[in-house]
């Protein structure tokens, strides 16, 4: 009796098993999709002509196809996203952020959606990417089109992908970050061809790079095309496709440029102020060049150059411009110089008292940061020791030599000028005479100091005008950074044969464990 039980049992086991597999099988072979119409089929240029002066909304099925060719990942763009074909291109404002990357192959359904125009782009409103998209491909690269910045005006690349070639920021915009990220606000910046063709490039204060500083150089750059209300803008949809290292169109570029050493004798031109504005750490040193105006009273942020006079009468006393060329009309091209309220550099060189410095040479020392939003010279103490004018004024030394490589200052200045302000940064040549001892913070007496090996601290050096120098109150300590050459060449732990030895370091006259640093 168990054992004829045993096959039928086996037989219904089988079939069950058979049963609830194919079931399974059938749901993950088979997945819900998206069953969107096609309809009839257009291209982006028949797309974007339909609009005739007032919104479109599309009530029957059709559709047109495309690649995207900006999206939102860098932060710039949100809630947008660009699509081209081989004839034309168009912005999607979409319902909600995400969805949509470059690279993407689509499939755009056009009923329900509205065709309508903001600022002279042709846009799609209200695109919802699981109710209007269907992805067909991903990974489409799209060249950007070379074009000019005159080849722009119109907008005949709007929402396209484009590459300028030979093209720079303005030298005043060297000085500022691509946008705002703290006031997290919107803002536009002059890229210019060297024609002195220029566009706005606009950039979100919510970009992944909009605290990063503009590069100072010449090169390509790629972009979204657009346009408000006939002014071209420019939108970069990743940081990584900018290129401007090159050197600018009058000379310089990359983080350098210009002329001069920025001392007393071999100051620095205007060009070589304007390219290196809010260097980390900030240039500080002389600047030399003619007078050519200054900022309108009233003026906080320089726009344009109707914020500038040019000519007199002038009505602003704390400022005046400084340029190459004592021809100069452009702002751009100038470094603004603060001239301090109660020192001879105001009372001596500004305009509102004498118009007849207009054309005349200054050569002032200051820091190279930004006055007005613009290119500008700050933070001189404005004694006449500090400033040399055409004709008048003149002064300045001190010490010996004049910071620069060639002829760096001496230990006996490098103490005198601790902590001046602004800073000092130079060079400096001493002799190296020792270092300070382990587990000393702040330096009290000879005590705290190893003027013979064994040395226990790699950290610093002290240098000294005379080899023999045996008190901390004529050195200079020098900082030997961590993971850096001058600590792995100079540290006495390790090479204690440096002792008498001279050295020639670049750095900043300020005090360190205490001293003179």
């Amino acid at each position: 009796m168990i054992k004829r039980l045993i096959f039928p049992v086996l037989i219904i086991a089988v079939i069950l098993l058979f049963g609830l597999t194919s079931c399974v099988k059938q749901d993950f072979d088979k997945p819900p999709s998206k069953d969107i119409p096609v309809g009839k089929v257009i291209t982006i240029k028949e797309l974007t002509s339909m609009y005739q002066g007032q919104p479109i909304v599309f009530d029957t099925a059709m559709s047109t196809y495309g690649v995207v060719v900006g999206d939102e990942s860098s932060g710039n763009i949100y809630k947008n996203s660009y699509v081209q074909d081989s004839t034309g291109a168009i912005n999607l404002r979409l319902i909600n952020p995400g969805g949509l990357y470059v690279g993407d192959s689509i499939r755009i359904y056009l009923k329900g959606l509205t065709l309508s125009d903001y600022g002279g782009v042709r846009q799609l409103d209200s695109v919802d990417v699981d109710l209007n998209i269907v992805k067909l491909k991903t990974k489409i690269n799209i060249e950007p089109k070379v074009v000019t910045i005159p080849e722009l005006a119109g907008g005949k690349y709007n929402s396209q992908l484009i590459m300028l070639e030979n093209v720079e920021f303005s030298a005043a915009d060297t000085a500022k970050t691509w946008s705002d990220p703290h006031g997290l606000t919107t803002q536009n910046r002059s890229l210019m061809d060297c024609d002195n063709n220029v566009v706005v490039v606009r950039t979100s204060g919510y970009a992944n790079f909009a605290g990063v500083s503009l590069p100072n150089g010449n090169g390509t750059f790629v972009a979204i095309a657009s346009i408000f209300n006939n002014t071209i803008q420019l939108y970069v949809r990743d940081y990584g496709e900018i290129n401007l290292v090159g050197e600018r169109c009058t000379g310089g570029g990359g983080g350098g440029g210009g002329q001069g050493s920025g001392t007393q004798s071999d100051p620095w031109n205007v060009a070589y102020g304007i390219a290196n504005q809010n260097a980390m750490p900030y240039e500080v040193g002389w600047v030399k060049g003619y007078i050519v105006g200054s900022v309108k009273s009233g003026v906080t942020s320089i726009t344009s150059n109707d914020d500038i006079l040019y000519s007199p009468p002038f009505n602003l006393a704390t400022n005046v411009l400084i340029a190459d060329s004592p021809d100069e009309k452009n702002y751009q091209n100038c470094v603004i110089v603060n001239l301090p309220a109660g020192k001879p550099l105001r009372s001596e060189v500004n305009l509102v008292d004498h118009p007849d410095n207009l054309g005349k040479w200054l050569n002032v020392s200051g820091t190279l940061r930004t006055y007005f939003g613009a290119a500008g010279l700050r933070d001189s103490n404005g004694e006449s020791s500090d400033f040399e004018l055409e004709g008048g004024g003149g002064g300045g030394g001190g010490g010996t030599g004049s910071g620069t490589q060639s002829d760096p200052y001496n230990v006996e200045f490098g103490i005198a000028n601790q902590n001046a302000t602004p800073y000092i940064v130079g060079w400096i040549k001493g002799y190296i005479v020792g270092a300070v001892k382990s587990g000393v913070t702040s330096i009290s007496s000879n005590d705290d100091i190893l003027y013979d090996p064994p040395f226990d601290l790699a950290t610093n050096v002290l240098i000294a005008d005379s080899k023999e120098e045996r008190n901390y109150q004529n050195c200079v300590i020098v900082n030997l950074p961590a993971g850096k050459p001058l600590r792995f060449d100079v540290n006495l732990v390790d090479h204690p044969e440096n002792l008498g030895k001279w050295l020639k370091v670049k750095g900043t006259l300020r005090t360190y464990f205490g001293a003179a640093g």
